[in-house]
């Protein structure tokens, strides 16, 4: 039985295992998915706010489209006198005066015939980047865009320093990310066709991820903290679940122990149920009395019934009234007085009567008495004194003799006695009980089990 025993709970912790091994499989799993997810979702998030920033940034060139064609109209009435003026976006420049451009200006559309003359159309790229400074901290919140004309050539910036210069010729992917030049932080590049005024030309959009990521970071880290949570939860049932078996195996052990000092001490019991010894030594009394005092010896036989009585009786029960094992404790120590004569004093007893109702382990004052009679050097110049006193602050039975320990004596069974006694009290967990040498008194302290 206990093989089979010992074989289910190696199975239940097999299965116990098993199953915080799959929470942290499930957990780590349910892990990836989420981060799998919010990488997806960061990506589309950054590829519709480029769409959606490039699609602004067309309504606002065909705003500038539908400027610049209201000024090449204005502009086409005072032909051909018309000259450079530095506070206008746009310059219509007749071919004959091209050398007059100023190095500040760039040309961005082709040549074209108006009243069938050819005119250069020109615009001033820091005018031009001036119109779309407002544009810039608009977009500047999450992005910023660049324009490249048909010749690679960049008009539209938040950086001056590309004004003018040409896009680099390594291509970059769609959805690329990469390290922006001018934020020095990452960024994803969607690249988009131009198809208003810079015909041919490019517009790119960069999102800033950084940006972005705050946005879902506190879902990472939601995230986190349920894989951590999982494993810490596990961690901590593997942990409890490996102190309860220790906890289980020591409680089987310590009832092992129990059950085989109990088992000792009933064979002890037994042994001096039916002691020879004790037994001739009575007898041994008894026949000294008869014929010199009838009455002390009429009052022997009936003690002796009574601790026989007493002690071969076959019930199980573990505990007994206190009245009970105190009229024990005294015939016992009746019968043993007639035996030692001057050498035991009478023992002194203090018990009150509300307290004869409790309990305590059966035997126990008798083996107590015993123990003090059997380990005692006693004499009629050294007589024994125990006292049986009731401690009614700390609700304990308290028993002491005057401590003169026999030297070479026989020991016979010494020590289970008290072994019996703690396993008894330990075993039903009361309190209070214990044993020692004080002021030259051995005594030993017996808690009371209420009804």
């Amino acid at each position: 039985m206990n093989f089979r025993f010992k074989n289910a709970e190696q199975k239940n912790g097999t299965i116990l295992i098993f199953c915080l091994l799959l929470l942290l499989l499930i957990g780590g799993g349910l892990l990836g998915i989420i981060h799998h997810k919010i990488d997806r979702l960061n990506k589309r998030v950054l590829v519709d706010f480029a769409d959606e920033n490039m699609l602004l940034l067309n309504k606002q060139l065909e705003m500038l489209q539908q400027e610049l064609y209201t000024s090449e109209k204005r502009l086409v009435d005072t032909l051909p006198t018309a000259q450079i003026r530095r506070d206008s976006l746009l310059v219509l420049i007749p071919v004959s005066q091209l050398d007059r451009v100023d190095k500040k200006m760039w040309m961005l559309y082709k040549t074209r015939t108006i009243a069938h003359r050819l005119y250069h159309i020109y615009i001033d790229i820091e005018k031009l980047n001036g119109y779309f400074a407002p544009r810039y901290r608009y977009f500047g919140r999450r992005a910023y865009f660049e324009i490249y004309n048909d010749q690679g050539l960049c008009v539209v910036s938040p950086d001056n320093t590309k004004w003018g210069k040409r896009k680099e010729t390594k291509v970059i992917p769609q959805g690329k990310i990469v390290e922006s030049d001018y934020l020095k932080l990452d960024v994803m590049v969607n690249s988009y066709p131009c198809s208003i005024i810079f015909v041919g030309g490019e517009i790119r959009v960069s999102v800033l991820l950084l940006t972005i990521e705050d946005e879902i970071q506190e879902v990472m880290t939601y995230s986190i903290l349920l894989g951590v949570g999982l494993m810490l939860v596990a961690i901590a049932l593997i942990y409890f679940n490996v102190l309860e078996r220790r906890k289980i195996q020591q409680l089987k052990l310590m009832a092992l122990q129990q059950e085989n000092e109990y088992t000792q001490m009933r064979l002890v019991q037994l042994r001096q149920q039916i002691n020879p010894h004790f037994l001739f030594n009575t007898f041994g009394s008894l026949q000294y009395l008869i014929g010199k005092d009838n009455d002390l010896a009429k009052s022997f036989v009936g003690k002796m019934t009574k601790v026989y009585r007493k002690m071969l009786r076959t019930d199980d029960s573990e505990w007994s009234l206190v009245q009970e094992e105190l009229e024990l404790a005294k015939a016992y120590f009746f019968l043993q007085q007639v035996r030692f004569g001057a050498a035991l004093k009478d023992m002194e007893i203090s018990i009150p009567t509300a307290v004869l109702g409790h309990k305590l382990p059966r035997l126990a004052l008798q083996m107590l008495v015993e123990n003090a009679i059997k380990h005692t050097r006693i004499s009629p110049e050294n007589p024994l004194q125990i006292d049986i006193v009731y401690l009614s602050d700390s609700k304990i039975i308290k028993v002491s003799n005057n401590w003169q320990p026999r030297q070479g004596a026989e020991m016979e069974g010494e020590g289970y006695g008290l072994n019996y006694l703690v396993s008894m009290y330990a075993h039903y967990r009361l309190d209070g009980f214990g044993f020692g040498t004080v002021d030259r008194r051995f005594f030993v302290n017996l808690p009371l089990l209420d009804l």
